[in-house]
């Protein structure tokens, strides 16, 4: 038997929260060798694994598609919409006579026009943000062109080790005040779990639409406070905005393994590991 060839990943947007994680995820797998593309970032993996991408010059992206000849990509994009519509648009007409398989980081927001209850795959998206509507188009176009070879993946609020949004829950923290969601129900999801889920998607060829997050839903406020606790910082003087309402996005596939299926709780846990 021939010796095995290890996939060819190519991460767009390699310099975020979810970008980074993926670089770090899949470059310690052998089954796996990994590209990833970066604005001005230049701190993840070696410059061997990573290339100068900007959507301010879309057409760049058919040459990297032509050089990496990747067998995966997973778009992680971030920046203009309208120039990353088109960074999509060519990427899907590149690959469409390929067998190369898309993987496209959407949003919650596609549902952020209706506030009343969580959302599930088949439900009809509805978004009164321009960032919601965008998403929603990148979803159509590359489901249109690359049909059964795309896994759209909506996760909702992602957070990671050195993320963003957890930096600003310890800057909080230190300064004594921070603001809050009140009335406001949501799910969440890690860095660790998109990586996690994406490699489900890429060995078992699955594609079509799925929600990537917590299976529970929380109460906003609660799940800042329980990640303060596990953290063991300091609780601060919360500054209350009221935003009644859920933004959740769960899951009615049967297909998604138990594993997959993190809790807040363990995401909690995660993010207060060292």
């Amino acid at each position: 038997m021939g010796e095995i060839m290890p996939k060819r990943i190519l991460i767009l947007g390699a310099s975020g929260t979810v970008g980074k994680k993926l670089v770090k995820y899949f470059s310690g797998n052998d089954a796996f060798t990994v590209t990833g593309t970066f604005c001005s970032n230049k701190t993840v993996g070696t410059r061997n694994q990573m290339i100068q991408f900007s959507v301010e010059q879309p057409q760049d992206i058919c040459a990297i598609l032509e050089n990496v000849r990747p067998n995966v990509v997973v778009s992680a994009l971030r920046g203009d919409f309208e120039k990353q519509l088109v960074v999509h648009k060519l990427t899907a007409k590149h690959l469409a006579n390929s067998n190369v398989r898309f993987i496209y980081l959407s949003t919650l927001n596609v549902f952020d026009g209706d506030r009343s209850r969580p959302h599930y795959e088949s439900d009809a998206r509805i978004s009164s943000s321009d960032y919601g509507n965008f998403k929603i188009q990148c979803e159509d176009l590359l489901l249109s062109i690359l049909k059964e070879k795309v896994a759209v993946l909506r996760v909702p609020f992602v957070w990671g080790k050195g993320s963003p949004r957890l930096q600003e829950v310890i800057k909080g923290c230190q300064i004594g005040r921070m603001s809050v969601y009140e009335d406001f129900f949501s799910n969440h999801v890690s860095d660790l779990q998109i990586a996690q889920f994406i490699q489900w998607v890429v060995t078992e060829k699955k594609c079509g639409i799925f929600h990537v997050g917590s299976a529970d839903v929380i109460r906003y406020r609660s799940f800042i406070e329980q990640l303060i606790g596990e953290l063991n910082l300091r609780q601060p003087e919360f500054i209350s905005q009221i935003v009644p309402g859920t933004m959740a996005v769960l899951s009615e596939r049967n297909d998604i393994p138990s594993s997959l299926k993190w809790s807040n709780r363990q995401i909690v846990q995660y993010l207060g590991e060292r």
